[in-house]
């Protein structure tokens, strides 16, 4: 049997709604900042470690919002990182890091 989601009030879901509105804004944010090269992958990741929706994004997505990385760097990066394209910045293991850095720092 699967679980139902809990029944929630009109406000619960109106804040519920402006809060994931507010954190997709966040997430576009930081990928813009990493695009133009003003947030450094360092700084990211420790971003990430205080901001859960930072946290939440998907490493996918990062990659490929970094200068000069396209979508078909960012999977052979991932696959070489042994990285699963659904993977959020907060599940990624010490490995998958040192391999993300030695792949995207030059």
């Amino acid at each position: 049997m699967t679980p139902t989601p809990p029944t929630l009030s009109q406000e619960q879901r109106v804040e519920a709604s402006r809060l994931a509105v507010a954190n997709r804004r966040r997430r576009a944010e930081v990928k813009r900042r990493v695009k133009s090269g003003e947030l450094s992958l360092e700084e990211l990741f420790a971003l990430a470690a205080h901001e859960e929706c930072v946290a939440q994004m998907r490493a996918y997505d990062l990659i490929s919002a970094l200068p000069a990385i396209g979508e078909v760097k960012a999977e052979r990066i991932m696959k070489s990182a042994s990285i699963a394209k659904t993977r959020r910045i907060r599940g990624l293991g010490p490995k998958q890091r040192a391999e993300l850095f030695r792949a995207l720092v030059r």
